[in-house]
Order: C-alpha cells, then structure tokens, then sequence
C-alpha cells in the first residue's frame, strides 16, 4: 500500500447509503500534477473512518492511500484478505490556515 500527501482543493462530495464518502479533490501544483501523472484525485473516505467534515472549495493537504486489487491486502479478525478492487483510500486532510493580517483583529 502505497501512501502519499498533496496539495489540493476540495471540488465536490457525495455521501452514499451506507456512509462512504467519495471526495473529488482538484491537485493544485503543477509539479505535483506532472510527477502523479494526473490533475485530479478520486478517493474514498470509508464509514467507519472519523474526520470533520469538509467544505467544497477548501484547499489544503490531503494525505490517502493507494490500494492495488490482489496486491495490498486488509485484516479481518483472522487472516488478511486482498483487495477486490483498487482504489484511493482517504486518509486525512489538513486545511490550509488563512494568512493573519492586523486587519483581522479589532480592540
């Protein structure tokens, strides 16, 4: 399983019936988008994976997982067992701050 954390802004959202969250997050460096080999990430953010929720258009870091079908594998209690499928698991996202500036604050 492969990891990895980049730059990106959050496009769109969809929530489905049984909870999974799939996130379309656009990359946001061009370097980033040359060494991936593609502007957009795709990912899921599992039911039983807690995080705050996001709000379209927020940029930030986002940090996921690459799953290889047959390859990466998941525990069930007894044994591991690989992946049907392959996919981009979310992991976390950390959002950027804002810049403060004196405007900001009022005495």
């Amino acid at each position: 399983m492969v990891n990895d954390t980049t730059r990106v802004k959050l496009l769109c959202q969809e929530t489905d019936s049984l909870d999974y969250t799939t996130y379309v997050f656009e990359v946001l460096d061009s370097d980033e988008i040359n060494r991936l080999g593609y502007k957009y990430i795709m990912c899921t953010r599992w039911p039983n994976w807690n995080h705050r929720e996001l709000n379209n258009g927020e940029e930030g870091y986002l940090h996921y997982f690459v799953i290889l079908a047959g390859i990466d594998t998941w525990f069930d209690g007894k044994e591991f067992i690989p992946y049907k499928c392959s996919t981009y698991q979310f992991d976390k996202f950390i959002s950027k701050q804002p810049k403060f500036t004196n405007k900001n604050f009022k005495l």
